[in-house]
């Protein structure tokens, strides 16, 4: 992909989906839930929807 992605929504399809676009460069993943946000961010990680899978920087 080119250019930076938005994907809105961090439930597993959208974190999925963030995952895979990154490899092509910048994405942002809106989430609904500040915690959930606040997980991804710290954690990089949503163990809520897609555990196991560590998203990229």
């Amino acid at each position: 992909m080119t250019g930076p992605v938005a994907v809105v929504g961090a439930g597993s399809w959208g974190t999925a989906l963030a995952v895979h676009a990154a490899g092509g460069g910048p994405v942002r993943l809106w989430c609904r839930r500040p915690e959930l946000a606040a997980e991804i961010g710290a954690r990089r990680t949503n163990e809520s929807y897609l555990p196991g899978v560590v998203l990229p920087p």
